[in-house]
């Protein structure tokens, strides 16, 4: 199926710009010198994402600070990648893509041996702020220069590499973390980040294309407030539901807010013609369904992805380096399904790929599902590579349909309109399921006690329990009863959890089965782009 073109009544203005250079440094194909140039930039930021997770408790504990304040070392970052994402796109345009891939690259650095050096906690917060500002920018200008400088017929394989460390990051996060705290001090786990940032600018300097900056476009400031407020406040109150829940003023306010300032972005946005984020891009019907899609295989995919770790961490007693190990098969089968995927695309279209994968993830999801106290680690093993498959296969495939028909001087802005709304989704999938697995672990445990009852098993092992431990550690009859008690409650929290964990992964195994059908909406085998290597960074 050939890319669609814009509909008639939706204006996108071609600004004049350089073509881009076939060969580069080294003598390389100028395509491959970009992918292999923004790699390692890549990754450092999304291993960023996680690598800090299981240092909090430390950091508490280092800065004296309570449990609601160290979470700003995420907060802060998440937020301000959230804010940035929608500026890239004008940061481009009026500095060239390379001038900013190379600062932000090197703000990032910089900002991480600022959280390692971090004489106090607000400090590191800081440096958490400026981190993932710098971070938020670089991931839809990445998309965009991937679509600049590959053809139609080969995007998909590029896109299937560049999603390797979009799950080994996090993927990899929480083991590198996790052995650092354990082992070594805190503070590596920011410096870890130094010698991949200066190989990383190094490269951008030496191997991008300098581009032409455009000095005559404006600055959207009011549509920049706006964003700010809408992706900011809608981001942090859907951070807040775990620790709050959804009935607290804190959650409600900044997601009633921020949610307002959204509708009032896009309708002021509609009405600019040089606006922030181009919401008349949602007039293209392919781009508008393969955003769909997207955003609800975010939920399917990244809202399920919190949950594996807590399971592993909190009842079946792993530590984080552990967890990491044991999530890690799945990166690696990442790593071999996405460049294959990509291929595919190339060869037979987004939507064949696609549905493939839903298909895969719903099943493996109902499988996950399943999952006990007691299933083998061998098997979760196995869920997890079948897992890692589908997610190569369902990752990028509605990312290259919807930015297959934007006009190349939109690219940056149409991913950053992207990612926008995929945090957004996928902050609200994991504020979702972490609900349901607070609430429904309470709603089975009540369900689990009442069968603690004379007449069924469960109550006639209480005292058979009791008198095993009054003969075994010579307890008398009250203590050994309070104790069997104690153990009693304790196996039915965890039995309780894990059914709540079940509940959750079917929610995702329905928006799984939803993104399967949604996907026969997407195209088949997308035509070469002749635009494909016009205008510049």
């Amino acid at each position: 199926m050939a890319a669609a073109n814009p509909p008639a009544n939706v204006a996108f203005p071609v600004p004049h710009a350089p073509a881009l250079p076939r060969t580069g440094w080294l003598g390389l194909e100028y395509k491959w010198l970009v992918l292999i140039a923004m790699l390692p930039g890549f990754t450092v930021f999304l291993l960023d994402v996680t690598i800090v997770n299981v240092a909090l408790a430390r950091l508490g504990s280092v800065f004296d600070v309570d449990y609601a304040s160290v979470q700003w070392v995420i907060t802060g970052y998440s937020l301000a990648s959230g804010m940035a994402t929608p500026m890239a796109s004008f940061m481009e345009m009026r500095f060239t893509m390379k001038r900013i891939w190379v600062g932000a690259l090197a703000v990032f650095t910089a900002s991480s041996v600022l959280c390692g050096l971090a004489p106090t906690f607000w400090i590191l917060v800081v440096g958490r702020i400026i981190q993932g500002f710098a971070g938020g920018m670089m991931l839809p200008m990445a998309i965009s220069t991937l679509f600049q400088v590959f053809p139609a017929n080969q995007r998909g394989q590029a896109m299937g590499f560049f999603a390797i460390p979009m799950v080994a990051g996090p993927a990899l996060g929480p083991t590198i973390g996790g052995y650092i705290v354990t082992n070594w001090d805190w503070r590596l786990v920011f410096f870890v980040n130094l010698p991949i940032g200066i190989v990383a600018v190094a490269l951008g300097i030496l191997a991008l294309h300098p581009g032409r900056p455009r000095l005559g476009i404006r600055f959207d400031t009011l549509g920049a407030i706006l964003s700010s407020l809408a992706f900011g406040l809608t981001l942090f109150g859907l951070s807040r539901v775990n620790a709050d829940g959804w009935g607290s003023l804190t959650v409600r306010g900044c997601i009633g807010v921020g949610l307002a300032s959204l509708l009032v972005f896009i309708l002021y946005e509609l009405n600019r013609e040089d606006p922030l984020l181009n919401m008349r891009l949602f007039a293209m019907p392919q781009f508008f369904i393969a955003n769909v899609v997207g955003w609800v295989s975010t939920i399917a995919l990244f809202g399920a992805e919190f949950m594996l770790p807590l399971y592993l961490q909190n009842l079946r007693g792993m530590s984080a380096v552990d967890t990491g190990l044991m999530l890690m098969p799945q990166g690696l089968s990442v790593a071999f399904a996405g460049p294959i995927a990509g291929r595919l695309v190339d060869r037979i279209g987004a939507r064949w790929v696609s549905m493939f994968g839903f298909a895969l993830l719903a099943f493996n999801t109902w499988q996950m599902s399943q999952i006990s106290a007691t299933t083998s680690f061998d098997d979760l093993k196995l869920l997890l590579v079948v897992r890692g498959l589908a997610l190569g296969c369902t990752m990028q495939p509605t990312q290259l349909s919807a930015m297959a028909v934007v006009p190349p001087q939109l690219r940056t802005n149409a991913s950053s309109l992207n990612n926008a709304m995929r945090n957004v989704f996928q902050s609200f999938g994991v504020a979702m399921l972490s609900t349901v697995v607070t609430s429904q672990t309470v709603v089975h445990s009540m369900v689990l006690s009442w069968d603690v009852r004379p007449d069924t098993m469960q109550g006639q092992a209480m005292p058979q329990l009791s008198a095993t431990l009054q003969q075994a550690a010579g307890l008398n009859g009250q203590v050994a009863d309070m104790a069997a008690m104690s153990m009693m409650l304790r196996q039915i929290g965890e039995q309780a959890a894990v059914l709540a964990f079940g509940d959750a992964y079917r929610i995702t195994f329905f928006a799984a089965v939803i993104a399967f059908f949604l996907a026969m909406l997407l195209p088949g085998r997308i035509k070469a782009d002749p635009s494909a290597m016009a205008g510049g960074h």
